[in-house]
């Protein structure tokens, strides 16, 4: 068997060289294929100044009610069922989530805590 080094910064060193060297091989591939791309999108050719259509009528828009004052009542009333209003420092009615926000929310609810 070679020569073995136990010096920890040369084996360092050499860790570091590979893996910066990997990781400029795939900045430089990332490039290429960029530039070569198949699915890009081709620029379309433009066309002379197009006519103005006279505008659509423009549909109103839909009345949502504010329900928030309801939300935070039946929260409030939830809380105060529970007996736990005294560590309840304000409630924020969250915007409608997307499923990955809903899935971690219930995921927060379900898992038991550490201590």
């Amino acid at each position: 068997m070679g020569p073995v080094t136990n010096n920890p910064f040369l084996i360092a060193i050499i860790n570091m060289i590979v893996v910066f060297g990997v990781l400029i091989v795939l900045g430089v591939l990332m490039h290429l294929i960029e530039m070569v791309d198949p699915t890009k999108k081709k620029a379309a050719p433009k066309a002379a100044a197009p006519v103005a259509a006279a505008p659509a009528a423009v549909a109103a828009a839909p009345v949502v009610e504010d329900k928030s004052e309801e939300i935070a009542a039946v929260i409030a009333a939830a809380v105060a069922a529970c007996g736990g209003s005294e560590n309840v420092v304000a409630v924020r009615i969250a915007a409608p989530a997307t499923s990955w926000a809903v899935g971690a929310r219930a995921e927060a609810q379900t898992v038991q805590p550490f201590c």
